[in-house]
């Protein structure tokens, strides 16, 4: 079981099961709503989520669909904005940004996605596979990607 929670601490959260390697995510909407270079993501089992505290103070935004599904979305606390697993839409999976994780999730960056989007004060400093935009969906939490 992984452990996570928000700035304020207001929101805690925990997850079991196998997690997905971590993908760096350089897509104008993902570095807007992280604040960063980019955004690392993984995905775990949805039904492994467990809200410990301040499911209450969860908010979501989901920002308007640009060209197919998905939607956009994003969860983060009301209080501290802080971002937090959020349901993917038709998908038996939820997204984490690992930042919000107070334990190793043991799995470690795999890859760039939207490459093509990435911020112009950025430089790719790995080795890494790089997408200039979406890369093929992972088959999910311990299978291949």
């Amino acid at each position: 079981m992984i452990r996570g929670s928000c700035l304020c601490g207001a929101v805690a959260f925990s997850i079991g099961g196998e997690l997905t390697p971590i993908q760096l995510c350089h897509a104008t909407r993902c570095r807007k709503a992280t604040g960063g270079a980019y955004a690392p993501e993984l995905l775990a089992p949805m039904k492994s989520l467990h809200w410990l505290r301040g499911a209450d103070r969860v908010a979501i935004y989901q920002a308007p669909l640009l060209c197919e599904p998905p939607p956009y979305r994003r969860a983060f606390c009301s209080i501290c904005g802080s971002p937090l697993p959020v349901e993917i839409s038709g998908t038996p999976y939820v997204l984490v940004n690992p930042g919000v994780l107070d334990d190793d999730p043991g799995s470690r960056p795999l890859r760039h996605a939207f490459v093509a989007q990435k911020a112009s004060w950025h430089e790719l400093g790995d080795d890494l596979p790089r997408f200039s935009h979406r890369p093929p969906p992972p088959a999910g939490p311990g299978g291949p990607t």
